[in-house]
C-alpha cells in the first residue's frame, strides 16, 4: 500500500490506543522515521512565540514497527524534558 494512502493517525488517537499520555507518545514518535510533521506556521505566530507547532501524523506501518520493537525487547526510553530518546 502506498504510504500516502495508507492510514494515519494522531497523537491523541495513538495515546488512547496505548494507553498512554499524549506527551509520551509525541516523545515516542518525533524523532522517528517515516512520521509525516506538518508545520503550521500561522498557528505558530499566534499562540506560540518560541517553538513552532507542528502536527505529526504516525503512518500504521510506522506505529506498528515501534510496537513491534518494544514487543521484541527493543527497550525505548523516553527522557523527561522532551530531551529526545535514548
Amino acid at each position: 500500500m502506498s504510504a500516502a494512502i495508507e492510514q494515519h493517525y494522531s497523537i491523541q488517537q495513538v495515546a488512547e490506543l496505548w494507553g498512554v499520555s499524549a506527551d509520551t507518545v509525541r516523545r515516542l514518535f518525533e524523532d522517528e522515521a517515516g512520521v509525516l510533521k506538518i508545520s503550521m506556521p500561522s498557528v505558530s505566530k499566534r499562540i506560540r512565540k518560541h517553538k513552532p507547532h507542528v502536527l505529526l501524523r504516525i503512518p500504521a506501518s510506522v506505529l506498528e514497527r515501534l510496537h513491534t520493537q518494544q514487543a521484541s525487547g527493543f527497550r525505548l526510553e523516553v527522557q523527561r524534558g522532551g530531551r529526545g530518546v535514548k
